[in-house]
Order: C-alpha cells, then sequence, then structure tokens
C-alpha cells in the first residue's frame, strides 16, 4: 500500500487507542464475525458500541434494518470511526443475503444511510465491508447440501461455456438447469446478479468519499466460477476510479470485521516478517480462486501491514504438504501427511525465534475448517503455547488468515493476559473442536435421528460437547503443558459448524442472547 494511504489519517496516531470509539455493526451473530472482532478491539482498551442485544437477528432469521439503520445514524457522531456490515445493514445478515429477498433497488437507496452519516458526523472514518458471493447456496440441511453441490458445479461449468474453455459445459449446464430445483436456481441467479449491483453502488460511495475504506471479500469460490466475470468488472471499477488504495478485493468474509476494527484503530499499521514453514507458498486453498500467496499480500496491504525481514512480529505460515483437505477428514498417515520429524522441525524453527524475543505468531493452514492440534501438541514441547502470541486455523485460509492479522495488530500492547486467552480460545475452537470434538458431537447427533444444521435438542447436544472436550483432556493437557484453561463451550446456532468457545480469562462472550 501506498505511503500516502497508510499515512491518511495519521491524525488516529496521536489519539491514543483508549480514546477513541467505534460504531460496530457486525455480519451477524457467530462468535467469529461478533465477539473475535470486538475481543481483540478491546485488548487495546477502545470502546466498541454495538447494536442492542436481540437487534442483530441470529441464524436463518434476518434483522430488522429498518431498525439497524436507525441505530447507525444515531451512533455515528459519538464515535471515532464506524465498521460496517453492508450485508447487515441492508439484508440482515449473511445467510438472508443469498435468498434474494430485498431488491438491487431497495438495497442502493438503504446505503444512502452512510451518505447521511458523513454528512452529520464528518470527522468519523468509516469502514465498509461486502461480500461477492459464493459460487453456491447456503447449506442449511440434507436437501440443500445436495443442491450446493449441483449449484457449485453449474458455476464452474457456466464459467468454462462462457470462457470456451471446455465444448461440453454448455451442453452440461443444460442438463443441470434440468436437474436442479427452478426455484433454487433462481433464487441463486437473482442472488448473484443483486449482490453485483451493490457492490458496484459500493465502490460508487467510496469515489465519492462516503466510504474511507472498502473491503469486498470473495465467499467461498474456486479457481473457476461465476464470480470471475463479477470480478473482472469490479476490478475495472476501482481501477477507473483510482481506488485501488482503498478499496479491495480479495478471498475471504467473516475475518473482515476483526480486521477492520484493527484498521480503523491501528491505521499505521505494523512491519511483520513471514516465514513459510513448508514448500508451498503459491498453493491455492479450498473454497479460493487464487494463490494464497496474493490474499496474504492482499490482506496485509488493506491494513498496511508490511512485510520486513527480521521485524520483531513474525508470522508463521503453515502450508500443506501437497493438498489442502477437510480437518474433519480422518487422519492417515499418507505422503500428503507431515511426518512427526517434519513436525519437530517445524516447531523448532519456531521456538528459535520466539528464543530470541520475537512474537511468534502461528497460522495453521494444513488443513481446512480447523487445525491440526498434532502440531500444537509437538510445539508444546519447544514453545508453552502460552508463550505464542497468537494462532488461526478457522475455516478457509483467508478466515484464519484476516483474524491473526487482526490480532497481530492489536498485540501492540503485548503478550498480556487477554491476548494469551485469546489464543488459548483459537486453540480450543480452531484446532481441538474443528479437527475433533465437531465430529464426535455430530456422529452423536446424527445417531440420534437429527440434522446437524437444524439441532431440535439442544441440552443434550450441548452436554454431548463437554463431554466429548473431556474425552480429549489428555491432549489439552499435552497441548498446554498440563495447564489447560478454564473454559465454556457452547452452540451459538443450533447447528454444529460453529460453536462459542471462551475461557475465564478472556471474559466469556460479547453476545449473550439465547438463540
Amino acid at each position: 500500500m501506498s505511503s500516502t494511504s497508510c499515512d491518511r489519517h495519521a491524525q488516529a496516531d496521536v489519539q491514543t487507542v483508549k480514546d477513541m470509539t467505534v460504531g460496530f455493526l457486525p455480519l451477524d451473530t457467530r462468535p467469529c464475525t461478533y465477539d473475535l472482532p470486538v475481543q481483540l478491539a478491546r485488548q487495546s482498551g477502545a470502546q466498541v458500541l454495538l447494536p442492542p442485544q436481540g437487534l442483530v437477528a441470529p441464524y436463518k432469521q434476518a434483522s430488522d434494518t429498518a431498525a439497524l439503520a436507525r441505530w447507525l445514524e444515531e451512533t455515528a457522531p459519538g464515535c471515532d470511526a464506524l465498521v460496517v456490515s453492508a450485508e447487515q445493514l441492508l439484508q440482515g445478515g449473511l445467510i438472508p443475503s443469498r435468498q434474494a429477498r430485498v431488491s438491487a433497488a431497495r438495497q442502493c437507496e438503504a446505503l444512502q444511510v452512510l451518505a447521511r452519516i458523513r454528512r452529520k458526523a464528518p470527522s468519523a472514518r468509516i469502514y465498509l465491508s461486502n461480500v461477492l458471493m459464493r459460487t453456491s447456496i447456503s447449506t442449511l440441511d440434507p436437501e440443500s447440501l445436495v443442491w450446493w453441490e449441483k449449484v457449485n458445479l453449474y458455476s464452474k461449468l457456466c464459467y468454462r461455456a462462457k470462457t470456451g474453455r471446455c465444448s461440453e459445459a454448455a451442453q452440461q449446464c443444460r442438463a443441470l438447469e434440468q436437474e436442479i430445483p427452478a426455484e433454487v436456481l433462481r433464487t441463486f441467479l437473482t442472488a448473484r446478479g443483486t449482490n453485483h449491483r451493490v457492490n458496484r453502488e459500493c465502490i460508487r460511495l467510496a469515489a465519492e468519499g462516503v466510504v474511507d475504506e472498502l473491503l469486498i471479500l470473495q465467499e467461498d469460490c474456486a479457481p473457476e466460477g461465476l464470480q470471475r466475470f463479477e470480478q473482472e468488472t469490479l476490478l475495472r471499477d476501482i481501477q477507473a476510479g483510482g481506488l485501488s488504495d482503498r478499496v479491495f478485493l480479495f478471498n475471504g468474509t467473516d475475518e473482515a470485521g476483526a480486521e477492520l476494527l484493527q484498521r480503523a484503530l491501528h491505521p499505521g499499521g505494523c512491519a511483520v516478517e513471514v516465514v513459510w514453514l513448508g514448500r508451498q507458498p503459491d498453493f491455492v486453498a479450498k473454497y479460493e480462486d487464487r494463490p494464497f500467496r496474493e490474499n496474504l499480500a492482499e490482506h496485509m496491504r488493506a491494513l498496511c501491514m508490511r512485510q520486513e525481514q527480521g521485524a520483531r512480529r513474525v508470522l508463521f505460515v503453515l502450508t500443506p504438504k501437497q493438498e489442502q483437505r477437510e480437518a474433519s477428514l480422518p487422519r492417515s498417515k499418507a505422503p500428503h501427511d507431515y511426518s512427526e520429524a517434519e513436525l519437530r522441525a517445524i516447531c523448532r524453527t519456531i521456538g528459535q525465534a520466539a528464543a530470541q524475543g520475537r512474537s511468534c505468531y502461528l497460522l495453521d493452514l494444513d488443513f481446512a475448517n480447523g487445525g491440526n492440534p498434532f502440531l500444537l501438541e509437538c510445539l508444546a514441547k519447544e514453545l508453552p503455547i502460552a508463550q505464542l502470541w497468537g494462532y488461526a486455523a478457522w475455516n478457509t485460509a483467508s478466515n484464519a488468515l484476516g483474524t491473526l492479522l487482526a490480532q497481530i495488530l492489536a498485540g501492540d500492547q503485548g503478550n498480556g493476559a487477554l491476548n494469551r486467552a485469546f489464543t488459548a480460545e483459537r486453540v480450543l475452537d480452531d484446532a481441538v473442536y474443528q479437527a475433533i470434538v465437531r465430529q464426535a458431537v455430530a456422529a452423536r447427533v446424527k445417531a440420534e435421528g437429527q440434522d446437524v444444521y437444524n439441532i431440535r435438542d439442544i441440552p443434550q447436544t450441548q452436554r454431548w460437547l463437554q463431554q466429548e472436550f473431556e474425552a480429549v483432556r489428555p491432549l489439552l493437557e499435552a497441548i498446554f503443558g498440563g495447564e489447560v484453561p478454564a473454559f465454556e463451550a457452547k452452540l451459538r446456532w443450533p447447528r454444529l459448524f460453529e460453536a462459542a468457545v471462551f475461557t475465564r480469562a478472556g471474559g466469556g462472550p460479547v453476545y449473550t442472547e439465547n438463540f
């Protein structure tokens, strides 16, 4: 990023973070989008203002967007900055945004609340995020999982047909159009068109100076898909408006709130040395459409973070040995797994940097949708987890990356109790829950004939959740060196894809409403 862009809000460097107040409208109520961003911001002592609890609706429900717009407009004059999710503001959340319930015209009209805020609170910086829609539908039940796979394939084949990469692709697309329910496909394509128009409107607001910085996050996708055509148009808009230092487009979604809160609090960014643990810096992660190295560079550029050899902060990136696999799949000692000797060598590299007094952060991309707990068990023999400044491994590679970059920026206060608690929670959640506990609980839920996307017996599932964490107590003891922090794990939504895992030392959850 140019020095001009990174210095644009230099006055914020004079104002201490502890003096800052930021209004935050999160993407939805999941821990990764609601709690984590606020936890990191609070490490620096900043005041984060959130909508009244209950106003942001959970799971499949859509929030009252008119009430949210009023809250935002009333809150803005008392804020130094606003961090806003367009999906929440315009459609009431990420899942509702894929349902084509609100027309593009109504959404573009609703966006004008930001222009009114700019006039009423001209000194407040506005950071906006909007998603570039995924290449398939939401997975909300077993049936939708079938159509999720079919629509993903449809998106890929449409791309191949339009680019002339496969002579049979057009015929295959027509066959899928007959197979996929008409309403499913209509909703998907309508939502795509609406999303694209709203993204162009967000860019226009940036060009007019209403929005200070805009992140357009490419949601789950693959190198071949319909999103490629939309990206081309958006990138032309960005280039034509001379906005390449204020509008960014890269893979991600759920991490945007954490990144933009830290962008508001630390406009000058920081220097980081990136160390690749593995031989594939150019690998393309699952659910993404470009080499991971490109996403790393663009996320850092958006946050004014500079790659610098010898920097005090070190970001260690563990890439998969071969292809990236799902953390939920059974592990094996196949050639694509790191051997125990390789893991020990990786951990020694991190331990040596820590011994030099450097701040070490570990981005574990060995698997998608969860970390490698056995890597952490090995690392604990070289470096107590409490001395690791940050860890991330959840969901997609860019989701984990963005959260960890935000933690790096939040680390200007040192590796204090709150930061250590945040790292411990990421270990418990990203690695242990996602890779082990979730699969065990899912098996018990399915054995009872329940749907893991719409769990009926929440109290029983909560008990299973606690029991399965207790079943891996020996692993936890090994990872935490016999000092496992007191923690609580609960379901935030009636599904198992994520859990809310919080330690006592971290202060507990930010969002406290029951679903």
